[in-house]
């Protein structure tokens, strides 16, 4: 999983992000496809990645196997860090085919 500079967004934010990513019950393997549509939209500069490159690192992930509640942080971060550094539309086309895929 790659690092991303997130300094600027406190820690209690990120908890709060984590609480609500845990509360919506997602499984691992739909934790694991979230993170890998984060790290993958990040990684090309706030643009929609192929669903091929999702799955790549979806199976990178899972094959980590990280615990349940570092992927909760993680999608949290990355939810923060998205909605600070994307634009508006780059995030809604995330999002917007999410629930497509899970």
């Amino acid at each position: 999983m790659n690092s991303i500079n997130t300094f600027d967004i406190p820690k209690n934010q990120i908890s709060v992000s984590a609480y609500y990513v845990y509360q919506e019950g997602y499984s691992y393997d739909e934790l694991c496809w979230l993170l890998a549509e984060r790290e993958s939209f990040i990684q090309l500069n706030f643009h929609k990645p192929s669903k091929e490159a999702i799955i790549e690192k979806a199976e990178q992930i899972y094959n980590a196997r990280p615990p349940y509640d570092v992927l909760c942080w993680l999608i949290g971060e990355r939810d923060l860090f998205i909605k600070r550094k994307a634009s508006k539309n780059a995030l809604d086309s995330l999002i917007s085919d999410e629930t497509n895929h899970i």
